[in-house]
């Protein structure tokens, strides 16, 4: 039996945490950031990658990092690969390890799971903090189904170890409501806690934890809901304590 994974919000995951102040706790304003970092977060992937593309090779090759990352989103694999693949040579480790797990993933998309787990692991071992828990939660997901359960209880362990915040799941929803960005972990669990039984009362999913950078330092974003335009999740908002905002989630 072949497994496969849905490439498009793992990829979106990991644009989370890509580069250059890009911050996934900003609500809508995104000034500042690349126009092609913006567009591919606003999923015009074929204006991201034409951006990308018309920007002269930098040293740390963001653009053509993005431009990659946006193929793959629109399922050109094969020259997704083309752009990401000389960066795997990269000096920088960060750009590196994130055309590395690009790669994991449209390998994985594929079925390819032992060429998946390889470039998973190489991911993980080149960057760090929680992106490397995150690399490798899908590197021992990739060992598991080539049938390699010693490296995939490697791969589980450095995942466990380092905390991976839970996987945004695929939705149809632009906007969510942050209760709250917290730089431990168990702090967010706490607000979790917290904040259950309002979303509860009003009807919502339980709060979830999702992993976010901002100012180049990884935080764990407590949110809840998903809603198709900003004014449902401002009145949800109104339901919970504290300091709240409404982001947009692509």
């Amino acid at each position: 039996m072949q497994h496969r994974i849905s490439i498009t919000f793992p990829i979106m995951a990991l644009l989370t945490f890509v580069l250059g102040g890009c911050q996934s706790t900003q609500t809508i304003h995104t000034a500042g950031n690349p126009a092609y970092i913006n567009l591919y977060r606003a999923g015009s992937y074929n204006e991201a990658f034409e951006a990308a593309k018309a920007v002269p090779t930098s040293s740390h090759g963001s653009e053509r990092l993005i431009a990659g990352m946006s193929l793959a989103a629109l399922d050109r694999n094969d020259e997704a690969l083309s752009w990401l693949k000389p960066l795997t040579a990269s000096p920088d480790k960060n750009i590196r390890g994130r055309a590395e797990a690009t790669i994991g993933l449209i390998y994985a998309d594929e079925a390819k799971h032992s060429e998946a787990a390889r470039m998973l692991q190489a991911a993980s071992e080149d960057l760090a903090g929680p992106m490397k828990g995150w690399a490798a939660h899908y590197g021992a997901q990739e060992f598991g189904y080539a049938g390699d359960n010693m490296r995939a209880d490697r791969m589980r362990t450095i995942a466990e170890l380092r905390g991976p915040a839970d996987i945004p799941s695929a939705n149809e929803g632009q906007f969510t409501v942050q209760l709250g960005s917290f730089s431990s972990r168990s702090r967010a669990q706490s607000r979790v806690r917290a904040t259950t039984p309002a979303a509860q009362n009003a009807g919502l999913d339980l709060p979830r934890v999702e992993l976010t950078i901002a100012n180049n330092r990884p935080l764990y974003a407590v949110r809840v809901g998903r809603f198709e335009n900003s004014a449902e999740a401002q009145r949800a908002s109104q339901r919970f304590s504290g300091d709240t905002a409404v982001i947009r989630t692509n």
